[in-house]
């Protein structure tokens, strides 16, 4: 996934991808709902993004660069 990346407060980098094809049903072509609820206490936050009608769609992880 590309990023535009931009200087932050305090110097931290923040990082938007290009495109929204990540939060994109790749069935119906509708826009997914983000849901935090898959990640687990020791695994850092991940978001997946869930289309109601065909499950998750993909699962984004803000912070694997600092993994």
């Amino acid at each position: 996934m590309d990023y535009e990346r931009t200087e932050g407060p305090d110097g931290l980098e923040i990082r938007v991808p290009t495109d929204d094809g990540y939060r994109t049903c790749s069935e119906c072509g509708g826009d997914c709902a983000p849901d935090t609820s898959l990640s687990a206490d020791g695994t850092g936050v991940r978001i997946a993004f869930v289309c109601a009608e065909h499950g998750v769609q993909s699962v984004v992880d803000p912070f694997s660069d600092l993994r």
